[in-house]
């Protein structure tokens, strides 16, 4: 088995990333970055009325990445920062959209106004026992890094050991243009295959409101606390996702997946599931395209 990693330093030159916070929920989300240290986005734009709007293209020119955190109540705003970015033409951007719940009847137009967007309800964040801004960067951590670190792999579950490097362009055909999207997490000190069981603990998490059997596409991101992962126990547990979604038959690697060090974390390990395409049928992402060139996309 063959793996192949890109150089951060190289990676760091070409792939520029800002962080856009939308009203007071992306404002606060912003705050707790700098109290936590996050520096995956050490450019941060809060976007507050139509006035910020305004100046917004300026300053996201020649930016490779965004990603954006808003709230349903704030749509009328969001849709006219989602103007900006299309018309920018963004590589790849990431929403993140958090609601009272996954059944607030907001949530049915959003099809219509974003290409794929991640669905955080604040009633199941509460039973994580997490604030929103903690799930907000723990998603931030496990959606960006594979963009701006780069560490991401391909796999073909039906084609053991079949694994290479992925780079922006394959983590943006999982993630874009897909609709709704939800996260969920879970944790493992499982001797036998830790990586395995944190994967159907993250199906059991409250945050993943989606019926895993109707996804097509999966970013699977394991977090361990020092570097002795063990490859071929994540890609058992890939393997496991494959056999429960629906991927689309010509699609050779509907899973990617990435192991991130992390010394905060426990002992074990924690898996990070990201399911995307359920609202499309096969060939979704092409009728999507067609009908709203440039879309965009959105992530516990």
């Amino acid at each position: 088995m063959e793996f192949y990693e890109i150089d951060d330093e190289y990676l760091d030159h070409f792939i520029s990333a800002k962080f856009i916070g939308i009203g007071a929920s992306g404002a606060s989300a912003s705050n707790y970055f700098s109290e936590v240290g996050n520096d995956l986005f050490p450019e941060r734009l809060i976007v507050s009325n139509e006035d910020d709007v305004a100046g917004l293209q300026a300053k996201i020119a020649r930016v490779d990445y965004l990603f954006v955190i808003t709230d349903v109540e704030d749509l009328e705003l969001t849709e006219s920062v989602a103007k900006i970015i299309e018309e920018s033409k963004i590589f790849l951007t990431t929403f993140g959209i958090l609601c009272p719940s996954a059944d607030d009847v907001r949530l049915a137009d959003l099809q219509k106004k974003f290409g794929t967007w991640i669905i955080l309800p604040r009633d199941k964040i509460a039973e994580t026992g997490l604030t929103s801004n903690e799930l907000i960067n723990r998603t931030i951590n496990v959606t960006a890094s594979p963009v701006l670190k780069c560490r991401i792999k391909s796999l073909n579950p039906r084609e053991l050991n079949y694994i290479f490097s992925m780079d922006i362009v394959d983590v943006r055909d999982t993630i874009e243009n897909f609709g709704k999207a939800c996260i969920g997490f879970g944790e493992s000190l499982d001797a036998g295959n830790p990586a395995l069981d944190a994967v159907k603990n993250a199906l059991k998490s409250p945050l993943f409101i989606e019926d895993i059997g109707k996804a097509k596409k999966i970013l699977l991101v394991f977090v361990v606390r020092n570097e002795l992962v063990d490859v071929m126990k994540m890609q058992e547990a890939a393997t496991f996702l494959d056999e429960l979604i629906n991927p689309d038959p010509e699609d050779s690697f509907p899973i990617l997946f990435q192991a991130l060090i992390d010394e905060t974390f426990g002992d074990g390990v924690t898996a990070f599931v990201l399911a995307t395409n359920f609202d499309f049928g096969n060939g979704g992402r092409e009728l999507w395209k067609s009908t709203i060139p440039n879309a965009i996309f959105s992530p516990a």
